[in-house]
């Protein structure tokens, strides 16, 4: 569809508004709805957003010395008419996702969606293409307490049964919005679910991803239910990560370029540099996909959520899984979570992926262990290191990590550090329940 016919078919399929929308650096959905009668004019011109918005914690308070002020000036959002879905649980509104433009009409360097989509062409400079499957893991909650909408056992068709409706819902709403999903199960932890949509392309598989949490958190109050998506919502719950499944194309046949039957890891020479390309930036990459003080919480050691750095074939104690051998051999990220900007996340994996590629990195053996139980003597022999213990060394990581600012552009790689370490030293700040009850009256 070419953007001159995008309002002409919004009208004609009855809407009567359209959400443009964008992500800010904490990955919130962002934009407003404008009505009928201005669909022509902003599937055209789009619609202005302030820079200075993007220099906003999860809390909407401006980060100490913002890079954009109120006297920055604007971008323009306008909308990719590839990427417009229709809300089913919101009737006549559809949603389209949209590119940052500055006035002259060039993209805006700090668009998130952009910045993917130039990983996507850098990656097609190689050669290749790349088919994502985003993981999320979730809860439903009764209430603010966090009464698990139910307590059915993990995997259990229980769990299935105690939230028929709203899955039921969920997968239908999807479907209308053309987002097929793979499967959705109950997960490990009370009320806690996790879904896997069809893999697509790297841009419209974090769109539809985007598309799916918002459908999720609708349809939950509809249902009389929060659902929340934090990664590690208290201490005694299982944490919600964002697995990303990356599986490489030639570019010009389709042909899979990630598995090799004869290489006794079953993954391809492109494959395994890729993988070592991820191993080498981990660090960074945690900094830029867990980015968050509670994020840190969830990456411990024998906690289904990786902690060390090392690779494994159907391993899920390590941060990088192969899921199998032959048609399931792929690339699996696993330290990530839904805190994140996935648009950059996404664009980090590939430009690590690409380092690792252009270096010729190999990633070493599997680990054949449960990595997270082993001691530290065993740890150090296998030549297995932990990934950073607190947000503050991730996000230095990143800060350090040239790659991953070169692929990003100097100013989304700044200023996303700057949101989120503004954000990590409000937390530092703050006195909580635990710390009460532990100091309150002591000594």
């Amino acid at each position: 569809m070419v953007i001159g016919k995008l309002a002409d078919r919004l009208v004609a399929e009855g809407y009567a508004h359209l959400w443009i929308c964008y992500t800010d650096y904490n990955g919130r959905l962002a934009g407003r709805s404008i009505p009928r009668s201005r669909f022509a004019h902003v599937a055209e011109r789009g619609t202005n957003f302030a820079k200075a918005n993007f220099n906003f914690t999860i809390l909407d308070q401006q980060v100490p010395d913002p890079r954009f002020t109120a006297d920055t000036g604007d971008v323009l959002a306008i909308p990719d008419s590839e990427a417009v879905y229709p809300l089913p649980f919101h009737p006549g509104t559809a949603l389209s996702f949209a590119m940052l433009h500055e006035e002259d009409g060039s993209l805006w360097d700090g668009c998130p969606r952009a910045a993917l989509q130039r990983a996507v062409a850098a990656l097609a400079e190689a050669g290749l293409s790349a088919r994502i499957g985003l993981e999320p893991e979730f809860y439903l909650f009764e209430d603010e307490d966090l009464t698990p909408a139910t307590r059915a056992g993990m995997y259990t068709i229980a769990g299935l049964d105690a939230q028929a409706a709203f899955i039921e819902q969920l997968t239908q709403h999807l479907v209308e919005m053309d987002i097929t999903l793979e499967q959705i199960g109950k997960e490990y932890g009370p009320g806690q679910y996790e879904a896997t949509a069809t893999p697509a392309d790297p841009v419209t598989a974090v769109d539809r991803y985007l598309v799916f949490r918002l459908a999720v958190r609708s349809i939950a109050r509809a249902h009389g239910l929060r659902a929340s998506f934090m990664p590690k919502p208290d201490a005694t719950l299982a944490g919600c990560g964002l697995h990303v499944h990356v599986s490489l194309r030639d570019l010009a046949t389709g042909a899979d370029r990630t598995a090799d039957p004869d290489h006794p890891s079953g993954l391809s020479a492109e494959a395994r540099s890729f993988l070592a390309g991820w191993l080498q930036h981990a660090d960074a990459l945690t900094g830029l996909g867990a980015p968050t003080a509670n994020s840190a919480k969830r990456l411990q050691p024998a906690s289904w959520a990786p902690a060390h750095v090392c690779w494994g074939i159907g391993n899920r104690a390590a941060l990088v899984r192969v899921p199998g051998l032959g048609a399931r051999a792929r690339l699996e990220f696993r330290s990530g979570d839904n805190t994140c900007n996935p648009y950059l996340y996404v664009a980090g994996l590939i430009w690590a992926g690409l380092d690792g590629l252009r270096r010729g990195l190999d990633p070493g053996p599997p680990a054949e262990a449960d990595v997270g139980r082993l001691p530290a003597t065993e740890l150090a022999a296998r030549g297995v290191r932990f990934l950073p213990r607190s947000t503050e060394a991730a996000l230095d990581a990143l800060d350090a990590d040239t790659a991953l600012a070169e692929g990003l552009g100097p100013l989304l790689h700044q200023e996303f550090l700057r949101v989120k370490r503004a954000e990590l030293a409000m937390y530092r700040i703050q006195v909580t329940p635990w710390e009460r009850a532990a100091y309150f009256e002591a000594p």
